[in-house]
This record gives C-alpha cells, structure tokens and sequence, in this order.
C-alpha cells in the first residue's frame, strides 16, 4: 500500500520517511526551457535530496514524452528477440557498448540482460568508423534493427540534452554559476544509456538459500556523476537509508527516477552522497528499465571543488582521472576482477592512515 506524497515546504514531497522525495519540476527538461535559469525552489529541493538520501523524482520534468514512449517500445522488442540475433551485437572486454547477459556487479552475477550504447561523435559516419570510437569503443547493433537504432539514438540525444540541463540545476542549487560544471561534460563527455530486462527470479530461490537469484543488480553506487533513471510500473529499485534499511523507489507513472554518482560526492567534498542502491527480481512480472549515466569526460580530473573546502572542511578526495576510474570499474562488470575500484580508495585520510603505517614499519625495523 502506499501513500500520497506529502509537502515538504520545498517544492518536494515524500510518500514516506525514507523514500526519495517526489520534485515538481515545473517543465525544467523542456526545450523551450534550455537558455532559462532553474526555478530556485526546484534547484534547492534536488541540492536538498542529493545531500541526504541521493535520491529524488522528477515530475512534470518536460522531457519529450514521445521520444521516450517511442524508445521504450523499441526496447521490448530488442529484448524479445531470439538469443541468437541479440548476441550478433554482443559487448567485449575490449568494447563496453552492446549486448550483455552476463554483467557482474560486486563480483556477482546479475539476474538481468543489457544492452548500452554510448555517444555518437560524427553520427554522418557509420558506427564503426574510426572517429566514432570513444573510450567505451563502438556502438554494436543487431542486424535489421533499423527501427530499433533510430529509436534508441532519438533518445539519447534527448536523455543528453535534459542531463545538462539537470547538471545545471545541480549548481544552481549549490549556489553556483549553472555553468559551472560545464567544462568537465562538454564535447567528449561519456555518457552511455543503458536498457534492462530483468526475467523472472526463479520461485524457488529463497527456499533454496539462494537469494543471490532474487537479485536483477546486487548493490552499488554509480561511478559517475548522475543517472536519469526511467522505469516501467514493475517495483524493484530499492535503496538504502541513513538508518541501513533498505527502501523502495516506488514507480511513479511518467516521472523521472534520478540518482548522484561517485564523483558528484566527490566534487561536492561528500555534501552529495551517492546511494547504494539495488534491484530485486520479480518473480511475477518482468521488469524493464533504462538508465542514462551521464559522465565527464575522459580526461577530467575530479577533486573536490574549492567552495566545498575550508577549515572546517579538509579535502576529502585526491584528484580521480575520470578516464582512468572508468576503465577499471569496467573491468569488474566484465570479469572478476578482485575487489572493484571505489571513490574510498582515493580518500585522503585512507591514503594517509597507509603512509602512517609505512612509516612506522620503517622505524621498527
């Protein structure tokens, strides 16, 4: 059972203590208002929801409705296709865009199927041409798809479009020039959408003491700096609360689930804090979602930001090469790769509890 939202005095309402706030978003996505500032009310409510649970829902958002209608059509239909035809566009260690079956997350199988494509640098091109290789590698697509491909590019260019516009929002909230952000996204940034089809969790799973099988993605954070979420009326999405409880991202009909990333902690010296989150299986309904990461680009270099550092607030972060972090956190979906790379082992006081006990080894012998 659930609840109507509630004010909040913001522009935010919760259905629930621990749930992400619900954000009218007053048409901030809409073309129309691309040269506009954010309303001050919608900026601070998302500042607001990003430094405390990390999660929020845009409603009334603005984003062109029958782009994503067109996409998420097109994407039941990639997915029912036979195995065979899908895995012609099969990803690799050495390209991440494409088709997948068989992603880790923390070194564990996922109960779900991909498919990920990334930004198209000279869209006049073919796909596998030379200049269209980004740090991700090429885009793959399954033979006689044309639909499919169209449907998918239309609303990346829209889920792109409205990410710089929320990036903008992001600032304003904090205070900032809503350009602020800018330079570490435009032309090369690495933003790549995702398709999900999660199948039935097996009905026997957790009598079996297998609740790993109930998991479409075990938890995470995401590595980057946010991801727009859509998602179908199937439940799943849960994350975890201050308290360590484990809440459900509700659907709500036409909104737009978004959450902050790893280097949105750590530009903000951990004012934003990127939640741990996860997706249980149905085992009633299939479940379908798309998120876009929207990420910078591979040579930005992601430290703390100075009006988040004083005195009272040291630098949390080293410096992380967005490049860099990336690739090895592509390592772990596509391998065991060990212990998967996090924004923790670049803290500073991590860093510097290791040289205190070098040191002290030093001196002992």
């Amino acid at each position: 059972m659930t609840t109507d939202p509630q004010p909040s005095g913001n522009g935010a309402h919760h259905a629930s203590p621990g749930e992400p706030p619900v954000i009218d978003a007053q048409q901030l996505l809409a073309p129309a208002n691309a040269s506009a500032p954010p309303p001050p009310e919608v900026a601070s409510a998302i500042a607001d929801a990003a430094s405390t649970i990390g999660f929020f829902q845009l409603t009334n958002h603005g984003m062109d409705a029958a782009v994503l209608q067109r996409m998420t059509r097109a994407m039941h239909s990639f997915f029912d296709l036979d195995l065979e035809t899908k895995l012609q566009a099969r990803r690799s260690e050495t390209n991440a865009m494409g088709y997948a079956h068989d992603e880790l997350t923390k070194q564990t199988l996922d109960l779900k199927e991909v498919f990920d494509v990334s930004r198209v640098p000279h869209p006049e091109l073919p796909d596998t041409d030379p200049l269209n290789k980004t740090i991700e590698g090429f885009n793959l697509w399954p033979p006689g798809q044309d639909e499919f491909r169209a449907a998918v590019l239309a609303y990346y260019r829209e889920v792109e479009r409205c990410s710089f516009q929320l990036l903008e929002a992001f600032c304003a909230g904090l205070g900032m020039e809503r350009t602020a952000l800018h330079h570490l996204f435009e032309g090369q940034h690495t933003g790549f959408l995702r398709l999900n089809h999660y199948p039935l969790a097996h009905p026997l799973a957790q009598q079996a003491g297998k609740p790993q099988e109930l998991m479409g993605v075990h938890h995470h954070t995401d590595a980057g700096f946010l991801t727009i979420l859509v998602q179908d009326e199937v439940a799943g999405l849960e994350a975890l609360a201050a308290d360590g409880t484990w809440h459900l991202v509700r659907p709500i009909d036409g909104a737009l689930t978004i959450n902050v990333g790893d280097l949105a902690q750590v530009l903000s010296n951990d004012r934003f804090k990127a939640p741990l989150h996860r997706v249980r299986a149905s085992r009633e309904r299939r479940r379908y979602s798309a998120p876009f990461f929207f990420n910078p680009r591979p040579d930005a270099d992601i430290a703390p930001l100075p009006q988040f550092v004083d005195d009272m607030h040291p630098p949390v972060y080293r410096p992380i090469n967005w490049g860099q972090f990336r690739s090895k956190r592509y390592e772990g979906d596509y391998a065991d790769k060990g212990e998967e790379v996090q924004i923790s082992h670049y803290r500073l006081d991590r860093i510097g509890s290791k040289e205190q006990r070098q040191q002290q080894q030093q001196v002992a012998t």
